[in-house]
């Protein structure tokens, strides 16, 4: 039979199991630069669907990226509804807040010869735990604007 004296112990680490099950609840883990490592693939529409672009990114899990893509878009000045394929390059960095959102400050290049600088705002759509690091949490879909 169990007396008094012996269930307050085992009665304080049933608590405090619980009590550490809650504060890890109030804690969710953070992303991180981390979160976004290796290769993602973009497609985005401009206007009312007047151009398609096509990029593959690649985050190196550190801040720093680089891509390729493809946009098919009108040709100027064409009255034929004529297409042109540019192709492209970009290089710069990216930011990532705890709550999944960040930026992306890259420079462009095109095969047409134009470059610019260019920020995007994102967020990361969905991820996994990766067990053994920490629970970090690593990105498997973003969206950007």
């Amino acid at each position: 039979m169990f007396n008094k004296r012996s269930c307050a112990p085992a009665a304080l680490i049933l608590i405090s199991f619980f009590g550490m099950s809650a504060a890890n609840a109030d804690n969710p883990p953070c992303y991180n630069l981390a979160s976004l490592q290796g290769q993602y693939a973009l497609i985005g529409t401009y206007g009312a669907n007047v151009a398609i672009a096509f990029s593959m990114r690649y985050f190196d899990g550190n801040g720093n990226l680089t891509a390729t893509f493809i946009v098919n878009e009108p040709t100027a000045g064409s009255t034929t509804g004529a297409r042109t394929i540019v192709t492209g390059t970009q290089t710069g960095t990216y930011t990532v807040n705890c709550d999944g959102t960040g930026v992306i400050t890259t420079m462009l290049t095109t095969s047409t010869g134009v470059t610019a600088t260019q920020m995007y705002d994102f967020i990361i759509t969905g991820a996994f735990v990766q067990d053994g690091f920490g629970g970090a949490l690593i990105a498997t879909a973003l969206v950007d604007a």
